[in-house]
């Protein structure tokens, strides 16, 4: 399954953005740690455990501005606690670029695991009506 996301938030950076009604909003920063990888979102896909934008990260970690639109390939997911799960998106091999101890450490208290990219797909699919549509 592809997806394509926009990224929110550059790799080691501390500029971060949210996505809102197709266009980049800058964030006040409040001391958040340096994400680990390349974050974002896919709109169009709405999680209801945080009521906003499907969370993506791009896989690979050469740094990408935010506002870039990527698409790829639903590569896995990482899972959390509290359902608000990150989909894990790249080229086929990304994966083992990941930081997976990196991510684990930055999810830390939320019992991050990362799945396979078949999990991620049924989450996607289990998403409530109207996610996908655009």
């Amino acid at each position: 399954m592809k997806l394509e996301m926009v990224v929110e938030w550059t790799i080691g950076t501390r500029e971060r953005y949210d996505w809102r009604g197709g266009v980049l909003v800058a964030r006040q920063p409040w001391g958040w740690e340096l994400p680990p990888v390349n974050y974002g979102c896919i709109p169009g896909y709405f999680n209801p455990a945080d009521r906003a934008e499907l969370d993506a990260i791009w896989c690979d970690p050469a740094p990408v501005a935010p506002g870039v639109w990527l698409e790829g390939e639903v590569l896995g997911m990482v899972w959390v606690n509290d359902l608000d799960h990150k989909i894990l998106l790249g080229q086929p091999g990304d994966l083992e670029k990941l930081d997976k101890a990196g991510l684990e450490a930055w999810f830390v208290g939320r019992d991050a695991r990362i799945t396979a990219a078949e999990e991620a797909v049924a989450f996607i699919a289990s998403l409530p009506a109207g996610s996908g549509s655009g």
